[in-house]
């Protein structure tokens, strides 16, 4: 049985390529391979990292017998994933020795190539200072876009940039079938950050391109007036009074709110679930 480190460098630094590397320290091995820059596929920093050290792994013959030490950092979240499916026998462990000092050497071998200045070295793990000292270099270059990281490309998948929300007191307009999404339903909301300006579009959940990646939205069905009305729990946005009981839904408290056709059914769940005769809104 045989001992791999799994270790990046650069991962920090908004210029030149993420370095990863496959190190073996007895028999002594060491495999790397750069991320690009920037990629067309719609998969972020983490699926790319887990496709290329797969090659990697493939290349160096990894066994699931071998003992696989995997860096902790989010760059290697997928990767961690597919370990544990695939039956490897891995686990997290902080870098240090062969692997962490390949894996650094391997990312300035790039910055000198580049032209970086040798007299640019990383002391005292001091991360912070050594990368302002390259990024501040490649904005002096006559062509700096050719050293930047496409941080777009680095996000996370399109998926799961779309979140099961609700609106709350607020309608929204649904973009793609441009209808109104009623106040306190469920909505898509879609979340985008694009060179530094926030884009945000809201869809209803069947008009959704896609799947919503989470949600948390609790829901339930009551019966008013002998229809069942579905509709979500969520907690009060200002207090008012409950409709079965009289007493206050206070702020904070959950409670239940759905439609009957265009009218707004809304309540303490106990006391809607357990409401008897006619209720007037």
């Amino acid at each position: 049985m045989r001992t791999w480190y799994i270790e990046d460098a650069g991962g920090g630094c908004r210029a030149f390529s993420e370095v990863l590397v496959l190190v073996s320290e007895e028999p002594q091995e060491v495999y790397s391979v750069k991320l690009p820059l920037t990629w067309n596929e719609d998969i972020g920093m983490s699926e790319m990292a887990c496709r290329l050290m797969i090659g990697l792994m493939k290349k160096a013959g990894v066994s699931k017998s071998d003992r696989v030490l995997v860096c902790s950092g989010n760059i290697f979240h997928t990767l961690h994933q597919w370990l544990e499916k695939e039956g490897y026998n891995w686990e997290t462990a902080k870098m240090d020795g062969i692997a962490h000092h390949s894996a650094e050497e391997a990312f300035y071998k790039q910055l000198v190539e580049a032209g970086v200045p040798a007299n640019f070295k990383l002391e005292d793990r001091d991360y912070r200072t050594f990368y302002r000292q390259v990024e501040k270099w490649v904005k002096s270059q006559p062509d700096p876009a050719r050293y930047w990281k496409d941080r777009e490309a680095r996000m996370a998948p399109a998926k799961t940039r779309y979140r099961l929300r609700n609106t709350f007191a607020r309608p929204r307009k649904c973009h793609k079938c441009k209808g109104k999404i009623l106040p306190y339903s469920p909505m898509v909301e879609y979340r985008l950050r694009h060179k530094g300006k926030k884009t945000r579009h809201y869809f209803h959940p069947a008009c959704s391109p896609m799947e919503p990646y989470k949600g948390k939205l609790d829901y339930a069905t009551v019966k008013v007036d002998g229809q069942e009305v579905e509709g979500i729990i969520l907690p009060c946005k200002e207090e008012s009074p409950c409709p079965v009981c009289g007493r206050p839904i206070k702020a904070g408290e959950r409670a239940f709110y759905g439609y009957l056709g265009d009218i707004l059914v809304f309540g303490h769940l106990p006391c809607l679930l357990g409401r008897k005769g006619s209720l007037q809104y």
